[in-house]
């Protein structure tokens, strides 16, 4: 004969693992949207001279672009990632951690200032909660008091992520 604290206790470890089995789905979506700290120094420094070259800046960055984009998240903000020579402060050709690390932090807040539309310009085109719409100046490119077909085209690719052809 099962005691009454022996039943509650198989209850009370039932209960819990239908709680734990039905919150894994919530858990495995909360982990995805967690905020993924920028690569490390050394992931770019591919040989561990501890300086990164251009070439080793751009083979990490399209080989992490490529991987993400298999895995189904591309990486929505590369159009607006600093290029090396923006990184390089010191121009000496090389990045120091010093300098990605700068590079890496400025960029994190452009990132947040502009879903925060913080700057007056959207990443989505204006449209999205908290986003500005562009103004007339944004579009007015050569500041004449006109837009026209070549100025707008150029937003629209701006937004759209697609490559202005001349």
């Amino acid at each position: 004969m099962k005691s009454p604290d022996q039943a509650a206790f198989k209850t009370i470890v039932i209960i819990t693992m239908v709680i734990a089995v039905a919150m894994l789905p919530f858990v495995a979506k909360a982990d995805s949207h967690m905020k993924h700290s920028p690569p490390a120094f050394s992931e770019f420094d591919a040989n561990g001279d501890g300086a990164v070259s251009e070439e080793e800046f751009n083979a990490f960055r399209g080989a992490r672009m490529e991987a993400m984009a298999a895995a189904g998240k591309p990486m929505k903000g590369a159009k607006y990632a600093p290029a090396f020579s923006d990184l390089d402060t010191d121009g000496d050709g090389v990045l120091s951690e010093e300098e990605l690390v700068a590079g890496q932090k400025a960029h994190r807040q452009k990132m947040h200032a502009m879903h925060k539309g913080g700057d007056g310009h959207a990443m989505h085109a204006g449209h999205g909660k908290g986003m500005k719409m562009p103004t007339f100046g944004d579009l007015d490119l050569d500041g004449d008091g006109c837009i026209n077909a070549d100025e707008f085209a150029v937003h629209q690719a701006e937004m759209h992520g697609k490559k202005q052809e001349k």
